[in-house]
């Protein structure tokens, strides 16, 4: 509907024009629509909601991560970044902005977040006005700057011009309780303003076989690891990206969910026989598939000391479910309903695809450690790499999609240097394959490393192939515990400093993936020595702007 006056100027256009006129400004704006079309429809498309967060811990990633899978479930459309990945050129263009953000050391932001922080507070040129935001911030209450990493971006975005949507919630140690509160704030807010819904929803559950499961270390010679490719066959083809993950929820091991029911029939047995068999069915299932019963959570602890005969639970102690019922017995005015209701669901757990989807079609690949480590002076293993390391072919699976929007090959005529040791190698397994499959012209250099030659060269036959078929140009290798003296993958990056410096000087992209202490610490590391050393660079403002340009990507944990 026009206003007014061009209502009128409109009308008087057309009595006076002739009919050659007309079909001219017919066609003119037939082609300025075509044109413009972006423009025009622009209002009309469904805004972002993008989910940073900044940790040193692991706090923020683990409480990001979930609001993240809470919010795919009320089917809108998010991003989730680590900040150490974010592009700083598209804050501008944010809409809906939500940070989760720890505070590190004296009131400063983690390692992770710094480059975000400097940014939003010494560049003069930024405004933005476009921006709506909240924060949520992690801290600990017995240190001096409690907070304060997260008080200081909420005022400075603020200041730049971004509106604040939802108030600054600062959490002390015990976070989740105040954290789903700002989360369901954000949602209320969302769903006020009608924000449109993403029709695709990405995280739906998929359904798939175990078409083969093997173990890729020389067991004979008693390997001290346990790595697992895992081979997942799904009917219908699948759509990822290589750089993308999967994100499993565990199920609880059979054992441990019979003694709990054990335990429940002896000492709530009437309550027990109140239910049919179906529903008995149901809560064993309850247990064994969606409620967390391992390593359980301080606040659950809290949770739980309310319904116990002795307050005094061990909060500083992990505890299994059925551990826990034995030692601090729930009172008998309390019923399974009530154990039940403070319960906490299973976390998913994500791992890189380490399959190609141009090359293996309907098969996902994965690689699995299946991590061992000490807890409460005992030997426990890993709740989801142990769940996935004895699933037996033909076992149906259910997993979905995560959608990682940074670690992204690049164009097939740029440059990769991929730099993954032990199980870091999964994703990169993925790009190579695609790079082959899509003949890709630029050069491939692969840094791997793991303990020794002959027991933890994984996709070892593959690497040689890759090789032989020029599909690696280059491909260097470090065995830590094969020599006396110990080499690891920043070791080889050394020996090879004026290659690697001219690969990134002519706009090679880095990737890092595998473990973020120490590994991806000391590779940085050598990698800066190399600019400095061998380019004469800053290697501060050499690596800022390789983030900036999306060619420094790094996928660890």
């Amino acid at each position: 509907m026009l206003s007014e006056p061009n209502n009128k100027t409109f009308f008087k256009l057309i009595q006076e024009s002739s009919q050659e006129e007309i079909i001219w400004m017919c066609g003119y704006m037939s082609g300025f629509l075509k044109n413009n079309i972006k423009k025009f429809t622009k209002k009309k498309e469904e805004q972002k909601i993008t989910l940073v967060y900044g940790t040193e811990t692991g706090n923020a990633k683990n409480l990001a991560f979930d609001i993240y899978q809470k919010v795919k479930k009320e089917k809108l459309q998010i991003k989730l970044i680590d900040l150490d990945q974010y592009c700083l050129k598209d804050l501008e263009k944010e809409d809906y902005f939500f940070i989760i953000m720890s505070t590190h050391g004296e009131g400063e932001p983690p390692s992770s977040a710094k480059s975000f922080f400097d940014f939003i507070h010494h560049n003069k040129n930024i405004f933005l006005k476009n921006m709506k935001y909240s924060v949520l911030a992690l801290g600990d209450k017995s240190y001096t700057y409690f907070c304060k990493a997260g008080v200081d971006i909420d005022k400075r975005l603020h200041d730049i011009g971004a509106k604040r949507i939802v108030p600054l919630y600062k959490c002390d140690v015990d976070y989740e309780n105040q954290g789903y509160k700002w989360f369901s704030e954000i949602i209320n807010f969302l769903k006020k303003k009608k924000y449109g819904i993403n029709t695709e929803n990405r995280n739906r559950k998929i359904s798939g076989y175990i078409s083969n499961n093997i173990i890729l270390n020389d067991q004979e010679r008693e390997s001290d690891k346990e790595i697992h490719h895992i081979e997942i066959y799904v009917k219908n083809k699948i759509k990822y990206s290589p750089g993308d993950s999967i994100g499993i929820f565990p199920e609880n091991p059979y054992r441990e969910v019979n003694n709990i029911i054990e335990y429940i029939n002896k000492n709530k047995k009437k309550e027990l026989e109140r239910y049919e068999n179906e529903e008995k069915n149901k809560i064993f299932d309850l247990f064994k598939k969606n409620l967390n019963i391992l390593s359980l959570s301080e606040n659950f602890l809290k949770k739980y000391s309310s319904l116990s005969k002795d307050k005094n639970v061990f909060l500083n102690y992990k505890w299994k479910l059925v551990d826990l019922l034995t030692k601090f017995p729930i009172e008998n005015k309390y019923s399974l309903k009530d154990l039940i209701k403070i319960m906490e669901p299973i976390k998913p757990r994500l791992y890189s695809i380490s399959s190609s989807p141009t090359t293996h079609g309907n098969e996902i690949h994965i690689t699995v450690s299946r991590h061992r480590f000490l807890l409460n002076g005992n030997t426990v293993y890993g709740h989801c790499s142990d769940f996935l390391s004895k699933l037996k072919i033909g076992y149906k699976l259910f997993f979905f999609i995560y959608k990682n929007r940074i670690f992204k090959l690049p164009n097939p005529d740029k440059d990769i240097i991929l730099i993954g040791p032990g199980t870091g190698i999964a994703p990169f397994r993925s790009f190579l394959y695609e790079r082959e499959a899509t003949k890709a012209t630029g050069k491939n250099w692969l840094f791997f490393g793991d303990q020794h030659f002959h027991k933890n060269f994984l996709y070892q036959t593959e690497i040689q192939n890759w090789k032989i078929k020029g599909i690696l140009h280059r491909v260097n290798f470090s065995f830590s515990r094969d020599q006396e003296k110990k080499v690891y993958v920043q070791n080889k990056i050394w020996e090879n400093k004026i290659e690697f410096f001219s690969w990134i000087k002519n706009g090679a992209y880095v990737y890092l993936c595998g473990n973020k202490i120490p590994m991806s610490l000391d590779v940085e590391k050598m990698i800066c020595q190399v600019i400095e050393k061998v380019g004469k660079c800053d290697s501060k403002l050499f690596i800022n702007k390789m983030k900036k340009e999306g060619r420094y990507l790094k996928d660890v944990y």
